[in-house]
Protein backbone atom coordinates (compact mmCIF):
# COMPACT_ATOMS: atom_id res chain seq x y z
CA UNK A 1 0.00 0.00 0.00
CA UNK A 2 0.84 3.53 -0.92
CA UNK A 3 -0.37 6.97 1.03
CA UNK A 4 -2.07 7.66 -2.38
CA UNK A 5 -4.20 4.25 -1.61
CA UNK A 6 -4.90 4.98 2.04
CA UNK A 7 -8.62 4.86 2.53
CA UNK A 8 -10.76 6.27 5.58
CA UNK A 9 -10.98 2.20 6.90
CA UNK A 10 -7.21 2.41 6.16
CA UNK A 11 -6.89 5.17 8.65
CA UNK A 12 -8.97 3.75 11.42
CA UNK A 13 -7.22 0.65 11.29
CA UNK A 14 -3.92 2.14 11.54
CA UNK A 15 -5.27 4.10 14.53
CA UNK A 16 -6.56 1.12 16.83
CA UNK A 17 -2.68 -0.45 16.12
CA UNK A 18 -1.24 2.30 17.95
CA UNK A 19 -3.56 2.83 20.35
CA UNK A 20 -2.92 -1.27 20.78
CA UNK A 21 0.18 0.04 21.25
CA UNK A 22 -0.10 2.75 23.66
CA UNK A 23 -2.38 0.21 25.69
CA UNK A 24 0.51 -2.26 25.91
CA UNK A 25 3.17 0.52 27.00
CA UNK A 26 1.24 2.36 29.90
CA UNK A 27 1.97 -0.51 32.84
CA UNK A 28 5.61 -0.31 31.04
CA UNK A 29 7.15 -2.48 28.80
CA UNK A 30 8.47 -6.01 30.01
CA UNK A 31 10.55 -8.58 28.84
CA UNK A 32 7.81 -11.14 27.40
CA UNK A 33 6.65 -8.17 24.89
CA UNK A 34 9.80 -7.32 23.61
CA UNK A 35 9.31 -9.28 20.45
CA UNK A 36 5.52 -8.77 19.60
CA UNK A 37 6.19 -5.11 20.00
CA UNK A 38 9.02 -4.97 17.86
CA UNK A 39 6.66 -7.08 15.23
CA UNK A 40 4.01 -4.62 15.16
CA UNK A 41 6.54 -2.02 14.78
CA UNK A 42 7.66 -3.72 11.69
CA UNK A 43 3.97 -3.09 10.78
CA UNK A 44 4.24 0.74 11.26
CA UNK A 45 7.20 1.32 9.62
CA UNK A 46 6.47 1.42 6.05
CA UNK A 47 4.07 4.71 6.50
CA UNK A 48 6.77 6.49 8.13
CA UNK A 49 6.70 10.14 6.93
CA UNK A 50 9.70 11.84 6.39
CA UNK A 51 10.32 15.59 7.47
CA UNK A 52 14.30 16.02 7.01
CA UNK A 53 16.41 19.82 8.45
CA UNK A 54 19.37 20.56 7.45
CA UNK A 55 21.05 23.49 9.95
CA UNK A 56 24.60 23.76 11.74
CA UNK A 57 25.21 23.58 15.44
CA UNK A 58 28.30 25.62 16.03
CA UNK A 59 28.58 23.99 19.41
CA UNK A 60 27.29 21.57 21.64
CA UNK A 61 28.07 20.74 25.09
CA UNK A 62 28.07 17.06 26.85
CA UNK A 63 28.33 16.24 30.78
CA UNK A 64 30.06 12.69 31.55
CA UNK A 65 29.88 11.72 35.65
CA UNK A 66 33.08 10.08 35.71
CA UNK A 67 32.96 7.06 38.20
CA UNK A 68 29.93 5.69 35.45
CA UNK A 69 33.05 5.72 32.92
CA UNK A 70 35.82 5.25 34.62
CA UNK A 71 35.06 3.50 37.69
CA UNK A 72 36.16 6.19 39.98
CA UNK A 73 35.90 9.59 40.89
CA UNK A 74 39.34 10.35 38.97
CA UNK A 75 39.69 13.25 36.20
CA UNK A 76 39.36 11.81 33.10
CA UNK A 77 42.50 12.30 30.82
CA UNK A 78 41.49 10.47 27.33
CA UNK A 79 39.11 12.00 24.93
CA UNK A 80 37.18 9.19 24.37
CA UNK A 81 35.96 8.54 27.46
CA UNK A 82 33.79 11.91 27.22
CA UNK A 83 32.73 10.69 24.02
CA UNK A 84 30.39 7.68 23.22
CA UNK A 85 30.66 4.24 24.66
CA UNK A 86 31.88 1.38 22.39
CA UNK A 87 29.15 -0.47 21.13
CA UNK A 88 29.61 -3.87 22.47
CA UNK A 89 29.35 -1.72 25.32
CA UNK A 90 25.85 -0.79 24.81
CA UNK A 91 23.26 -3.73 26.83
CA UNK A 92 20.20 -1.61 27.15
CA UNK A 93 17.62 0.09 25.22
CA UNK A 94 18.08 4.12 25.22
CA UNK A 95 16.18 7.20 23.76
CA UNK A 96 17.54 7.27 20.68
CA UNK A 97 19.82 3.85 20.72
CA UNK A 98 18.74 0.05 20.15
CA UNK A 99 21.32 -2.83 22.35
CA UNK A 100 24.56 -2.63 20.37
CA UNK A 101 23.96 0.72 19.05
CA UNK A 102 26.20 4.13 19.86
CA UNK A 103 25.18 7.39 19.58
CA UNK A 104 26.51 10.56 20.66
CA UNK A 105 24.13 12.22 23.06
CA UNK A 106 24.67 15.97 23.28
CA UNK A 107 22.84 19.43 23.63
CA UNK A 108 23.25 22.81 21.84
CA UNK A 109 21.59 24.51 24.85
CA UNK A 110 23.34 25.48 28.50
CA UNK A 111 25.41 22.78 30.44
CA UNK A 112 22.30 22.78 33.07
CA UNK A 113 20.43 21.30 30.47
CA UNK A 114 22.95 18.02 30.65
CA UNK A 115 22.84 18.73 34.44
CA UNK A 116 19.16 17.68 34.45
CA UNK A 117 19.65 14.91 32.28
CA UNK A 118 22.45 13.06 33.88
CA UNK A 119 21.56 13.79 37.27
CA UNK A 120 25.08 13.33 39.33
CA UNK A 121 25.12 13.31 42.76
CA UNK A 122 26.30 14.91 45.70
CA UNK A 123 30.22 14.46 45.45
CA UNK A 124 30.51 13.52 41.91
CA UNK A 125 33.48 14.58 39.95
CA UNK A 126 31.64 15.56 36.35
CA UNK A 127 33.28 16.64 33.42
CA UNK A 128 31.86 19.34 31.12
CA UNK A 129 32.98 19.51 27.25
CA UNK A 130 32.45 21.84 24.39
CA UNK A 131 32.61 20.91 21.15
CA UNK A 132 33.16 22.63 18.17
CA UNK A 133 31.91 21.98 14.54
CA UNK A 134 34.82 21.74 11.93
CA UNK A 135 34.67 24.01 8.93
CA UNK A 136 30.65 25.17 9.38
CA UNK A 137 29.58 21.66 8.30
CA UNK A 138 25.72 21.32 9.25
CA UNK A 139 24.17 18.70 10.47
CA UNK A 140 21.20 16.73 8.26
CA UNK A 141 18.66 15.53 11.12
CA UNK A 142 15.18 14.36 12.05
CA UNK A 143 13.14 16.32 14.22
CA UNK A 144 10.84 15.74 17.27
CA UNK A 145 8.44 18.71 17.56
CA UNK A 146 4.61 18.24 18.27
CA UNK A 147 4.39 18.31 22.30
CA UNK A 148 4.81 21.44 24.48
CA UNK A 149 6.07 21.62 27.66
CA UNK A 150 3.64 20.56 30.04
CA UNK A 151 4.18 23.52 32.32
CA UNK A 152 0.74 26.47 31.88
CA UNK A 153 2.05 29.15 29.49
CA UNK A 154 5.49 27.91 28.27
CA UNK A 155 6.27 27.61 24.73
CA UNK A 156 9.28 26.05 22.88
CA UNK A 157 9.02 28.52 19.92
CA UNK A 158 11.75 26.33 18.08
CA UNK A 159 9.25 23.15 18.28
CA UNK A 160 6.33 25.36 17.56
CA UNK A 161 7.74 26.55 14.41
CA UNK A 162 8.84 23.08 13.39
CA UNK A 163 5.17 22.28 13.89
CA UNK A 164 4.30 24.97 11.69
CA UNK A 165 6.11 23.89 8.61
CA UNK A 166 4.53 20.29 9.24
CA UNK A 167 1.63 21.48 8.81
CA UNK A 168 2.08 23.54 5.86
CA UNK A 169 3.68 19.85 4.73
CA UNK A 170 0.38 17.99 5.13
CA UNK A 171 -1.82 20.47 3.40
CA UNK A 172 0.08 18.92 0.27
CA UNK A 173 -2.11 15.38 1.31
CA UNK A 174 -5.39 14.59 0.57
CA UNK A 175 -7.69 14.33 3.91
CA UNK A 176 -6.84 10.37 4.98
CA UNK A 177 -3.26 10.62 4.03
CA UNK A 178 -3.03 13.88 6.06
CA UNK A 179 -4.71 12.28 8.77
CA UNK A 180 -2.43 9.24 9.20
CA UNK A 181 0.58 10.84 8.78
CA UNK A 182 0.01 13.01 11.82
CA UNK A 183 -1.22 10.15 13.69
CA UNK A 184 2.07 8.66 13.38
CA UNK A 185 3.98 12.23 14.00
CA UNK A 186 2.52 12.37 16.85
CA UNK A 187 2.66 9.07 18.34
CA UNK A 188 6.63 8.96 17.63
CA UNK A 189 6.52 12.45 19.02
CA UNK A 190 4.92 10.49 22.45
CA UNK A 191 7.45 7.79 22.16
CA UNK A 192 10.36 10.53 22.46
CA UNK A 193 8.88 12.39 25.05
CA UNK A 194 7.82 9.97 27.17
CA UNK A 195 8.50 9.92 30.95
CA UNK A 196 11.09 6.63 31.74
CA UNK A 197 11.91 4.40 34.63
CA UNK A 198 14.70 4.37 34.76
CA UNK A 199 14.82 0.79 35.86
CA UNK A 200 13.46 -0.37 33.09
CA UNK A 201 14.44 0.50 30.05
CA UNK A 202 12.70 -2.12 27.74
CA UNK A 203 10.54 1.71 28.03
CA UNK A 204 12.58 3.29 25.62
CA UNK A 205 11.92 0.75 23.17
CA UNK A 206 9.64 2.54 21.05
CA UNK A 207 11.54 5.51 20.54
CA UNK A 208 14.87 3.40 20.15
CA UNK A 209 13.27 1.64 17.41
CA UNK A 210 12.33 4.36 15.54
CA UNK A 211 15.74 6.38 15.92
CA UNK A 212 16.72 3.03 14.60
CA UNK A 213 15.11 3.22 11.41
CA UNK A 214 15.40 7.27 11.20
CA UNK A 215 19.05 7.39 11.35
CA UNK A 216 20.17 3.50 9.68
CA UNK A 217 17.35 3.34 6.74
CA UNK A 218 15.44 6.58 5.98
CA UNK A 219 17.13 8.50 3.12
CA UNK A 220 19.94 5.94 2.29
CA UNK A 221 21.32 5.84 5.65
CA UNK A 222 22.45 9.92 5.42
CA UNK A 223 20.26 11.42 7.88
CA UNK A 224 22.88 12.42 10.79
CA UNK A 225 21.36 13.45 13.82
CA UNK A 226 17.61 13.07 15.46
CA UNK A 227 16.97 16.47 17.66
CA UNK A 228 14.52 16.12 20.47
CA UNK A 229 13.05 17.66 22.92
CA UNK A 230 14.61 16.99 27.03
CA UNK A 231 12.14 15.37 28.75
CA UNK A 232 14.19 16.08 32.09
CA UNK A 233 14.04 19.80 31.15
CA UNK A 234 10.20 19.27 30.67
CA UNK A 235 10.37 19.92 26.38
CA UNK A 236 11.56 23.34 27.23
CA UNK A 237 15.28 22.65 25.88
CA UNK A 238 16.44 19.90 22.74
CA UNK A 239 18.56 17.48 22.99
CA UNK A 240 20.65 16.21 20.01
CA UNK A 241 21.96 12.08 19.30
CA UNK A 242 24.21 11.98 16.60
CA UNK A 243 25.51 9.10 14.92
CA UNK A 244 29.41 8.83 16.40
CA UNK A 245 31.16 8.81 12.67
CA UNK A 246 29.26 12.10 11.94
CA UNK A 247 30.12 13.00 15.45
CA UNK A 248 34.14 12.06 14.70
CA UNK A 249 33.80 14.02 11.01
CA UNK A 250 32.13 17.14 11.87
CA UNK A 251 32.99 17.72 15.38
CA UNK A 252 35.90 18.21 17.64
CA UNK A 253 37.03 18.83 21.87
CA UNK A 254 37.80 22.65 22.69
CA UNK A 255 37.16 22.85 25.72
CA UNK A 256 37.26 20.69 29.44
CA UNK A 257 36.01 21.48 32.43
CA UNK A 258 35.74 19.48 35.54
CA UNK A 259 33.93 20.05 38.94
CA UNK A 260 32.50 18.30 42.18
CA UNK A 261 28.82 18.86 42.46
CA UNK A 262 28.98 20.37 45.95
CA UNK A 263 25.64 20.41 47.06
CA UNK A 264 22.25 20.24 45.24
CA UNK A 265 18.62 21.35 46.09
CA UNK A 266 14.93 22.31 44.60
CA UNK A 267 16.91 25.47 43.03
CA UNK A 268 19.68 23.83 41.32
CA UNK A 269 23.11 22.19 41.91
CA UNK A 270 26.50 23.65 42.87
CA UNK A 271 29.64 22.92 41.54
CA UNK A 272 32.88 23.57 42.17
CA UNK A 273 35.15 23.77 39.33
CA UNK A 274 38.77 22.04 39.84
CA UNK A 275 39.98 22.71 36.50
CA UNK A 276 39.99 23.27 32.85
CA UNK A 277 41.96 23.10 29.99
CA UNK A 278 42.08 23.55 25.87
CA UNK A 279 45.22 21.93 25.34
CA UNK A 280 45.08 18.70 23.65
CA UNK A 281 46.95 16.08 21.99
CA UNK A 282 44.96 14.52 19.34
CA UNK A 283 47.70 12.18 17.93
CA UNK A 284 47.48 10.43 21.71
CA UNK A 285 44.09 11.29 22.55
CA UNK A 286 45.23 13.03 25.68
CA UNK A 287 44.20 16.04 27.24
CA UNK A 288 46.85 17.97 29.15
CA UNK A 289 45.73 19.16 31.83
CA UNK A 290 48.02 21.95 34.05
CA UNK A 291 48.54 21.34 37.94
CA UNK A 292 49.47 24.72 38.39
CA UNK A 293 45.94 26.19 36.71
CA UNK A 294 43.66 24.03 39.92
CA UNK A 295 40.73 26.69 40.42
CA UNK A 296 40.00 25.84 43.60
CA UNK A 297 42.48 25.78 47.17
CA UNK A 298 44.87 23.28 47.88
CA UNK A 299 42.63 22.78 51.43
CA UNK A 300 39.26 22.87 49.41
CA UNK A 301 40.91 20.07 46.90
CA UNK A 302 42.20 17.80 49.95
CA UNK A 303 38.98 18.27 51.68
CA UNK A 304 37.20 16.57 48.53
CA UNK A 305 39.71 13.91 48.09
CA UNK A 306 39.13 12.92 51.53
CA UNK A 307 35.49 13.29 52.00
CA UNK A 308 34.46 12.29 48.15
CA UNK A 309 37.49 10.25 47.03
CA UNK A 310 38.29 12.86 44.18
CA UNK A 311 41.38 12.05 42.14
CA UNK A 312 43.34 14.59 40.46
CA UNK A 313 46.01 12.37 39.86
CA UNK A 314 46.57 11.39 36.89
CA UNK A 315 50.76 10.01 36.87
CA UNK A 316 52.49 13.95 36.25
CA UNK A 317 50.75 15.29 39.01
CA UNK A 318 51.91 13.54 41.20
CA UNK A 319 54.14 16.42 43.05
CA UNK A 320 50.96 18.29 42.84
CA UNK A 321 49.27 15.63 45.59
CA UNK A 322 52.30 15.76 47.70
CA UNK A 323 52.15 19.13 47.79
CA UNK A 324 48.33 19.30 49.21
CA UNK A 325 49.22 16.29 51.61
Amino acid sequence: MTLSDIKEEDVKNFNNLLDYLKLLSVNGIQPSMEKQLLLILNQVIPFFPHMILTQEFPEISRLTINKKIIGKNKRIVNIRHLKYPPANKVKCYGRCNLPGQSVLYATNADILVAMNEMKPDVGDLITETTWKVKENQTLTYYPIFKNQPPSKGVINLRMSEINRLHEQHLKEYPPNVRTHIDSLVQFVADAFTRRIHSDNNLDYIFSAYFSDKILHNFEEGKIDAIYYPSVKNNLSFENLAIKTDVFDNKYEIFEVRDSVLSAKSQDGCYCATLGDCKDFDFTTGKILWDPNKARQPKEQIKQFRNQYGVDLNNGKFKRLFRMFS
